[in-house]
């Protein structure tokens, strides 16, 4: 698996880094078959007043498609966390899905096989 964590417009980024590839590290316990896991941490100035609002976007590449998680908060670790939770709940998702189709298949078959001679 390949990790690939960027930084735009964030006054520490090496922090924020870290901290982002000790989240998504933890990511393939969910789905082990994912092949690369790009994440980008951005800070952008806020509308309505001088504080900055912070973004994380996990984009996840598995075997057939990819699956993106966007994120926003007030401080960068929050939005990661978030980000991180929502990807979680999507991974999981995934594989309940495709194990479930799986199944269905492996259910058909066998009675498939049971009528014919």
């Amino acid at each position: 698996m390949k990790v690939t964590i960027t930084a735009i417009h964030l006054t520490n980024p090496q922090k924020a880094k870290d901290y982002a590839k000790i989240k998504v590290e933890k990511l393939p316990k969910y789905n082990s078959q994912i092949n690369n896991l790009e994440v980008r941490l951005i800070g952008s100035q806020s509308h309505r007043n001088k504080n900055t609002d912070y973004s994380c976007e996990i984009k996840i590449t598995l075997p057939g498609h990819d699956l993106e998680v966007k994120d926003n908060a007030s401080s960068i670790e929050a939005a990661i966390d978030k980000a991180e939770e929502r990807a979680k709940r999507l991974l999981v998702k995934n594989k309940e899905k495709h194990i479930s189709k799986e199944h269905k298949k492996g259910i058909l078959n066998k009675l498939v096989s049971k009528f014919r001679p």
